[in-house]
């Protein structure tokens, strides 16, 4: 097998291998286990790539051929997938019966379910339709011995003990491997709309304009700045471009249009069905562009929150999901320094940095949380047989 494919922060693993079943990637993990190796679970090469390399990158386990549909349940709004299906396969499964999974993940073509569920992805909809960890009823998984294990259930009523699946979601594939999970689906709206406006920073600021978006329940509400919003093919010829999005039925997506035209004047673009749902997906690719990224979170969930952070400036990379109070941004030389008093103000906490460290000198992670990775740590995969636990503990910041 071609090893670069597998590399990480541009450092190849000694090995790959690609298993076809559950039992030969236990077997895989059995025989890494016996001869000490550091495993790093892998799945569509979409966020991966792009991390510092593990200090001890033995052995890639690929589980792309892990991808078959196992079970689906229109009536009950549940399935249950193998770990290596990617997003696009399963949205493409569901449209047949009027039903979406309202996972988000940068490429939805490369990235696996394993992928989405271990980074708990998302995506400018997160508030409105939660992240992985909201929609996963259960889940079968490896451990570093190759041993299976199984929490939760496939059915929501089913669901009961220990909710480690949960506690999966976000472990970066650190703690354990994914191979089987059952969701929660949700049907299709009737109908989406985007509507875009153009705008500079003083529009960003006035706090009046935006409170009014809290109570319409919009499925998503993003800010780009110049350089991502060419990125997202939404032009370049403002500082900043505001996205909104509806989602429901007829009636309710044409009264929310009326009123955030009224309040906010008419759109410089609308986009409606799967043009919509294509700008979502330019929107959460955005989250997995190259170079270091820092992501940030503020209780203030209009656009508005921006003004806190007054180096912001449109020639900066960066994309602002303001339900979710959640800014990624991709700072050039020094640009980081320039955030620095809107970071220190407490307007904004620094949650992540890939790879990690890229916020040099920022705040350290909280002593609490740490130890609470350690200990989670030390308890399911106690040989530390998966390369990247070590930098989930330390995550970032």
């Amino acid at each position: 097998m071609d090893l670069t494919r597998y590399a990480i922060g541009g450092v190849a693993p000694r090995q790959a291998v690609r298993p076809v079943t559950r039992d030969e990637a236990g077997e895989a993990l059995r025989a890494a286990s016996r001869d000490g190796l550091g495993v790093v679970p892998w799945g569509g090469s979409v966020a991966l790539p792009f991390e510092a390399a593990p200090e001890r990158y033995d052995l890639a386990l690929d589980l792309s051929a892990l991808d078959s549909l196992v079970e689906y349940e229109p009536a009950d709004l549940t399935l249950t997938a193998e770990c290596g299906v990617t997003l696009a396969a399963l949205r493409s499964a569901l449209a047949a019966h009027g039903q979406e999974l309202p996972l988000e993940a940068a490429f939805a073509d490369r990235a696996t379910l394993g992928g989405v569920l271990a980074a708990n992805a998302s995506g400018p909809r997160r508030r409105r339709f939660g992240a992985p960890r909201d929609r996963i009823l259960g889940a079968r998984y490896l451990l570093g011995d190759g041993s299976g294990a199984r929490t939760g259930g496939k059915v929501v009523k089913n669901v009961a003990g220990y909710g480690v699946h949960r506690l999966l979601c976000g472990s970066r594939g650190g703690l354990a491997v994914i191979t089987q999970a059952s969701l929660k689906l949700m049907p299709a709206p009737a109908r989406r709309v985007a509507l875009i406006w153009k705008v500079e920073s003083t529009v960003l600021s006035d706090r009046a304009r935006w409170q009014a978006l809290h109570r319409l329940e919009l499925a998503a509400l993003s800010v780009a700045s110049t350089a991502c919003a060419k990125e997202a093919g939404l032009g370049g010829d403002a500082p900043f471009v505001v996205i909104a999005g509806l989602e429901d039925d007829e009636a309710r997506v044409a009264e929310l249009e009326g009123r955030l035209t009224a309040g906010l004047g008419a759109p410089d673009g609308r986009r409606e069905g799967h043009e919509a749902l294509a700008l979502w997906q330019a929107l959460a690719d955005l989250e997995e562009r190259p170079g270091a990224r820092v992501t940030l979170a503020t209780p203030d969930t209009t656009p508005a929150a921006l003004a806190a952070m007054p180096g912001l400036a449109p020639d900066l990379a960066l994309v602002f999901h303001a339900p979710a109070g959640r800014l990624h941004l991709w700072p050039g030389p020094g640009e980081l320094q320039a955030l620095g008093p809107g970071i220190a103000s407490g307007a904004f906490v620094a949650i992540d940095a890939r790879p990690a460290g890229a916020m040099s000198g920022g705040p350290a992670a909280p002593l609490a949380v740490g130890a609470m990775r350690r200990a989670l740590r030390s308890a399911i995969d106690p040989a530390a047989r998966f390369a990247l636990g070590e930098s989930w503990v330390h995550r970032a910041l």
